[in-house]
């Protein structure tokens, strides 16, 4: 009868929590929605951050997982993925020699994520999990919801872009993102090629390259068959 009631009690505290979060989110606009879920939910899992990442070790050890080359992450409303699967073909074999694809690969995942304020669920979980991959170094390149982008920017998330090309970024100043320093560190993806036809929506969506990765020369190669250097 106790731990009955104690459930009960459990299970009346979370519906509670939920709607207080649903009525909060109800006087916010879009913009601070997407601030409260990232100031929120960015420290949730950091926890657990040792305890992923070990798991992920094992199991890409046991399975005999290709390791990855580069890894790119696609956040938006709408995204082809057929065209992705196309293009991440396209970059395996432009990136990596037929020797380094026997051991590796470049990897492109469209994580689940909308600008709906109703989908906030799904908002949540993804947010976790890209702050996951990105403590501990395991994400390269992200394409990102404009309003998240700007949040993460003035955090110095993203790389300095012109120290990935040879000369000047080719891409029309319209389409260029600026750090508090005038450093060149996102585009819009209508601005980068390959990139620009499959991925739509009502809301921009910014490429950036992370601070924290490891995979430059990587990351230079993959800049190079975009803009066809």
């Amino acid at each position: 009868m106790f731990n009955s009631t104690r459930q009960h009690l459990k299970g009346r505290k979370g519906m509670s929590e939920k709607r207080r979060v649903k009525e909060l989110f109800s006087t916010m606009s879009k913009k601070e929605k997407v601030k409260y879920l990232w100031e929120y939910y960015r420290y949730y899992l950091f926890g657990l951050i040792f305890v992923i990442a070990v798991t992920v070790f094992l199991v890409n050890e046991q399975s005999g997982q290709k390791e990855y080359a580069l890894t790119i992450h696609v956040l938006a409303d709408s995204v082809y993925s057929t065209e992705i699967e196309k293009i991440e073909q396209r970059l395996n074999e432009e990136i990596l020699s037929e020797e380094e694809r026997e051991t590796h690969e470049v990897s492109i995942q469209v994580l689940p994520y909308s600008s709906n304020p109703a989908d906030v669920t799904t908002v949540q979980a993804t947010l976790q999990r890209l702050v996951a991959e990105i403590s501990v170094g395991d994400l390269d390149v992200v394409f990102i919801d404009k309003n998240q982008y700007e949040i993460m920017n003035r955090e110095e998330y993203f790389y300095n872009l012109n120290e990935l090309i040879d000369g000047s970024l080719p891409v029309e100043e319209q389409f260029i993102f600026y750090d508090a320093n005038g450093q060149a560190v996102g585009i819009d993806s209508s601005g980068v090629p390959l990139f620009n036809q499959v991925i739509g929506g009502t809301e921009p969506v910014v490429m950036g390259v992370l601070r924290n990765t490891k995979r430059e020369d990587k990351i230079k190669e993959l800049f190079n068959v975009l803009f066809e250097k």
